[in-house]
Formats: C-alpha cells, sequence, structure tokens
C-alpha cells in the first residue's frame, strides 16, 4: 500500500474524497493547458487559410491589379501586369504569398526592392499579393495545390540586383543635357512645367535647386515611382463649381474672396483665379498632379541619366 493510500487509511473518508478531487482537478487543468498549447498552431494556421482564401477573391484580384500598377508596374519595376520589366516577372510564377507579403512589406535591403509598409495597409498588401498570384492568363487565383507543388523559392523571387535603379556612383550624365531636357519646350510633361530651378520656370510645385543635397538615386525614384509624400503646400485640390465644372490642380494661394489655384488639368499649367461665391466645395485630393508615365516617355541611356546624374 503506498503513503497516499495508508494515510487516507487513518484518516477520514471526507478527507480522502477532498484529495481525490483536487488530483481530478489538478489533471484536468493540466490537459487543458497542454491541449491549448497544441491547438494553438493549428489555430493560427486556419486563420492563414482563411486569409490566403481571399486570394481567390476576383474583386481584390482587380483592386491588387490597381494597386500594383501606380506602384510597381512600369518599365523600370516589374512591367505592365508583372511579367517583368527591368525587374523579374512575378505573376505565372508559383510565390509562396507569405513570402511576397513579408518581401513587400519590408523590402529587401540593399537593393531596388523598396519596403511599401509605410505607405500601404496590411489590406492593400494582400490584395497586391492576390493579384500576383493570379494567374496572368485568366486572371484566377492560383489553387493553394499549384503552390503546394513547387516549394518556396530558396533565393529571393525580387533579385534586384540587375533589376535595381543604378545606384548614385553609376548615375553619370550630361548636365547641359539634362538642363535642356527640363526646360525641353516640345514635350508639354517637360519638368519646366511644373517646377523652377534658378528661378526659371513654373512654380506649381518645389523649387528643385534645393535638392542638391539628395542623392541621384533619390532623385530618380521619386519621379520614377513617386513614392515620396507630397508636400502639403503643394497639395492636390479639386474645386467645384456651381455651374458644375471642376478644376484639379494645386492651390497657390487664396483671400476672403477668391482662390487661385494652378489648373493641372492640361500642361501646361493654368492659373486660375475663381470666386468664393461659385465654389461649391474645396477637396484635398490625396494622389499627386505629376505625371505617372515618365518612364515610358523618356529613356534611362540617352535622357535620365543626364537630368538625374552628374557630370
Amino acid at each position: 500500500m503506498n503513503t497516499f493510500r495508508l494515510r487516507c487509511a487513518r484518516g477520514t473518508l471526507s478527507v480522502c474524497l477532498r484529495r481525490y478531487v483536487l488530483l481530478a482537478y489538478l489533471s484536468a487543468l493540466a490537459l487543458v493547458l497542454l491541449s491549448g498549447i497544441e491547438l494553438q498552431p493549428t489555430a493560427a494556421a486556419s486563420l492563414g487559410l482563411r486569409q490566403e482564401d481571399k486570394l481567390k477573391d476576383s474583386q481584390l484580384i482587380a483592386e491588387g491589379s490597381t494597386l500594383f500598377a501606380s506602384s510597381c508596374g512600369n518599365a523600370y519595376c516589374h512591367g505592365t501586369g508583372g511579367v517583368g520589366g527591368g525587374a523579374p516577372r512575378l505573376r505565372g510564377k508559383a510565390l509562396d504569398a507569405a513570402y511576397l507579403l513579408k518581401t513587400i512589406a519590408n523590402g529587401i535591403p540593399g537593393t531596388g526592392m523598396l519596403s511599401f509598409k509605410t505607405e500601404l495597409s496590411d489590406e492593400q498588401i494582400w490584395k497586391i499579393v492576390a493579384f500576383l498570384m493570379s494567374d496572368a492568363k485568366t486572371g484566377s487565383a492560383r489553387s493553394e495545390a499549384g503552390v503546394a507543388d513547387k516549394p518556396a523559392p530558396r533565393s529571393p523571387a525580387f533579385p534586384m540586383k540587375s533589376a535595381a535603379p543604378p545606384a548614385a556612383s553609376s548615375l553619370v550624365g550630361d548636365a547641359q543635357a539634362g538642363k535642356a531636357l527640363f526646360f525641353e519646350s516640345g514635350q508639354a510633361k517637360s519638368c519646366h512645367s511644373c517646377h523652377s530651378f534658378a528661378g526659371e520656370g513654373t512654380p506649381v510645385g518645389p523649387d528643385l535647386s534645393k535638392l542638391g543635397t539628395r542623392s541621384a538615386r533619390e532623385l530618380f525614384l521619386n519621379v520614377i515611382i513617386m513614392r515620396e509624400n507630397i508636400d502639403s503646400r503643394y497639395a492636390t485640390v479639386s474645386v467645384t463649381l456651381k455651374n458644375g465644372d471642376k478644376i484639379l490642380g494645386v492651390k497657390k494661394e487664396e483671400d476672403t474672396e477668391s482662390i487661385r489655384v494652378y489648373d493641372t488639368t492640361e500642361l501646361p499649367a493654368v492659373l486660375r483665379t475663381v470666386q468664393k461665391s461659385d465654389v461649391v466645395k474645396v477637396e484635398r485630393q490625396d494622389e499627386s498632379v505629376m505625371p505617372k508615365d515618365y518612364a515610358s516617355i523618356y529613356t534611362m541611356k540617352l535622357t535620365l541619366k543626364d537630368l538625374f546624374g552628374k557630370d
């Protein structure tokens, strides 16, 4: 007879029962705690599957396509539709959703793959992931089985070494040619239509002669990808008039009776004065009025190096 039974034999029945109940309670508590530890990863995995199920939603894929086009879908990045540009093709490849999410959010340090976590919400990044995992031909999301057939890539799916915008040291151009490009009169979207440099040009946006401390690479990225936050002094506004017309542009100034706005509906911009009595509402817009197609208008070799580079 063990010690516990011996003590029970010497004690009262109620004491023994209390001890048995206590042992049973402690055993049950241990089982609950252990099962909770084992089930926790399963629950997390279940949540992950439910999130990945959303990647097949056609609406999310369509919204992701729009977000991708404005952030990465130019010739110097991953190309129209994510089928490859200066950077690698992303669609039509069996990429892992979690890997894409992490890479888009955090970027790859030391490369041209930049972090978007401060500019896009988690939901927006998931939409881009949904688009990238959709089939490049049909637009339907790649099945989980299809992804599972191929392991996650051992090396980054964003090998930006060859596709990254050139380092500052490689951006050596002809300053005089760059000046001619900046003030090119035959191009409506020429820089001087909205910017001034050393007192020349149009002050719709910032004076670019004050950016000399910034690297050529920074300037390149801000023009081609337009990732920089817009200075509140040059924010885009939409002015709705009582006659139904709308003016989209940059507000220059206002007083008690009127508002002066650089109308950028067509370039070059026109400075318009609008009486406040004719205005229904003035709304700030999140999107910059800066053209988004410089990557297709100009070439890296012949023009952009002259604009951003140094002699």
